[in-house]
């Protein structure tokens, strides 16, 4: 089924829930985003998961390295699943893909940066990660590159798919058709002045192609 994903890419926990309030009945994942773990920590996520129970908590850390350590943080906080990027070691994928079987977590490879994700992604599968996303980075959005044009670089791997990266209502759609299984929003649903009202025509839209 194919999953709607708000991406918190907030400063506060306070901002945060004011969103949530509005789209929270809406979203089937709720993330945790960068910016909110590095000012927060892991305390965004306790928070979050114990007012959205039944929503899958992810925890973008972004795991570079320490896959074990960095993983177990967020999977103790209450985390549904983590992400490590794609351009990281094979081992530093592996641990958390490995370390998460401990949690019952699921594990999200971002390709961020990945020069040849087709290639990348073909070997990640092989490991087992619950999902690979393809993912254009905030500060390339302006270049005309598309989340949903990339995904066809996954074409072929067991691994469910991702793509986060500028999708907004207008794209919304469009992502819903292509061969995505979570269709991440991040400014598109947390920085707009009616999140509620475009939460809820998203949701409407998706449930089009479940």
């Amino acid at each position: 089924m194919k999953k709607l994903h708000v991406a918190l890419d907030l400063e506060t926990i306070a901002q945060a829930e004011k969103v949530l309030a509005e789209v929270g009945p809406y979203v089937d994942i709720i993330e945790i985003g960068t910016p909110l773990m590095i000012s927060e920590g892991a305390q965004a996520v306790k928070e979050i998961k114990d007012l959205y129970p039944d929503k899958e908590v992810f925890a973008d850390i972004k795991i570079m390295d320490g896959g074990q350590p960095m993983s177990d943080v967020a999977f103790k906080a209450g985390a549904d699943m983590v992400s490590v990027l794609g351009a990281s070691e094979d081992a530093t994928i592996k641990e958390v893909i490995e370390n998460a079987k401990k949690y019952n977590g699921k594990v999200l490879v971002d390709m961020c940066s990945v020069k040849n994700i087709a290639e990348r992604a073909k070997t990640v599968d092989e490991w087992g990660p619950d999902y690979i996303c393809v993912h254009v980075g905030y500060d390339i959005q302006n270049t005309g590159v598309s989340p949903i044009e990339e995904v066809k670089f996954l074409k072929g791997t067991k691994s469910k798919t991702a793509a986060a990266g500028g999708i907004k209502l207008s794209t919304f759609e469009d992502a819903c058709k292509a061969d995505i299984d979570d269709v991440v929003v991040g400014g598109g649903l947390a920085k707009v002045d009616n999140p509620g009202e475009v939460a809820k025509k998203m949701y409407e839209i998706i449930g089009q192609y479940r």
